[in-house]
């Protein structure tokens, strides 16, 4: 028994649910019967019982069909071998149902007391009809089977369908963060190597500065190391690590390089990438003060603009040498970083870099504005008290 049941763990109805279904099937019989009748019967109960007689027995058989029809599915490949399978198999559980009807019925007549029909031949009309009733039944049994399995099988595609949907996004977003920190790789080991080989020329030049450097280099290496590979930081906590590196450069050129900050307090705790300000600065340094012996200035600015963070640094160096971001031949800082918005702002961001009228090159980017939550809920709760007074 408990294996001709194991059809409920794949989905199709248990004991239970097929004991409701064939009562209220053999229900409704029964009601059509009596309101067929011209006069009810006497005794009600026990003529209840014995209609039930005839359902009851698919209450066992109906795991069974269950069975054959997931074996011999009914759908268009195969169609009629599995219709004819089906039709062998069943005669003998129409059989099979019409012997356990008798046996229900026996055993009714004993607990009712009730005497039993005199016999008669095997093959009578009365058992002729209730053959034909069973083999009914059977063909409803498979109907209700062939439309069970396919609401399974749906339900078990459209599982299937989500699972392949979210391995894939898994997959893809894994895929992305492994891009990501090859790109966030490449800046790191650019930036030191830069940076070594500045301390290098000045260590036949001025070896104290050049060991000042490599002291402000190290505690700079620190800061960006406990980063760890988080793709995003504050824009608080990008502006301090730009200001150390600042300040290492700064000991190489001193009085010939200033660098001022602009920061909207509001956007402090924006959300940007990780390590986004330093290349950009390296590069205005680098490419926009070459060849200027003039004291060099470098802007630093983030401000709010709508529903965007916008973040320019520009110099007053000689410009561009191209006039659209296409032409540039960018190197692997300003290269990196626009590969990195693009993988993480798709859609989302703008970068460009433009020759200033005054002189000089600005490179702006706007990206989407987020910030901590808990600033979030500092705002509302400030707007809330502002409200009330």
């Amino acid at each position: 028994m408990r294996s001709l049941f194991r059809t409920q763990m794949s989905g199709y109805p248990g004991f239970g649910v097929l004991v409701i279904a064939w009562t209220i099937l053999g229900g409704l019989a029964y009601t059509r019967h009596l309101l067929l009748i011209e006069a009810p019967h006497g005794r009600i109960l026990i003529d209840v019982a014995s209609w039930m007689a005839s359902y009851y027995p698919w209450v066992i058989l109906s795991p069974l069909v269950f069975r054959l029809e997931r074996r011999y599915p009914i759908r268009q490949a195969g169609f009629l071998k599995h219709l004819l399978y089906l039709a062998l198999a069943g005669a003998p559980i129409t059989f099979a149902a019409h012997e356990l009807t008798l046996g229900f019925n026996k055993v009714m007549q004993l607990a009712f007391q009730v005497s039993p029909p005199q016999p008669s031949a095997w093959w009578s009309a009365m058992q002729r009809c209730e053959f034909l009733l069973h083999q009914a039944l059977y063909w409803s049994t498979v109907a209700a089977a062939c439309v069970v399995r396919n609401l399974i099988e749906r339900q078990n595609g459209e599982r299937r369908a989500a699972q392949l949907a979210l391995e894939k996004s898994q997959l893809e977003g894994s895929l992305r963060q492994a891009e990501l920190e090859t790109l966030r790789m490449r800046l790191n080991p650019h930036f030191l190597f830069n940076s070594l080989q500045n301390i290098s020329t000045l260590t036949r030049q001025n070896p104290e500065i050049a060991s000042q450097m490599l002291t402000r280099l190290g505690d700079l290496l620190r800061s960006t190391l406990r980063k760890g590979t988080q793709q995003e930081t504050t824009l608080a906590a990008e502006i301090e690590l730009t200001k150390a590196y600042v300040a290492v450069e700064q000991m190489r050129f001193a009085d010939r390089l200033s660098i001022l900050f602009d920061v909207e307090s509001t956007v402090e705790r924006a959300f940007v990438p990780s390590f986004l300000l330093q290349p950009l600065v390296e590069n205005a340094i680098t490419h926009g003060l070459r060849g200027d012996q003039r004291g060099g200035v470098i802007w630093i600015r983030a401000m709010r603009q709508h529903s965007q963070l916008m973040l320019t640094v520009s110099d007053n160096g000689s410009g561009p040498p191209k006039e659209r971001l296409e032409d540039l031949e960018m190197g692997i800082g300003l290269g990196s970083t626009c590969d990195r918005l693009t993988h993480m702002y798709p859609e989302q961001h703008t970068i460009s870099i433009q020759k200033l009228p005054e002189g000089g090159t600005e490179v702006r980017i706007l990206l989407p504005l987020r910030r901590k939550e808990a600033e979030l809920e500092t705002s509302a709760h400030e707007f809330a008290s502002i409200t009330n007074r």
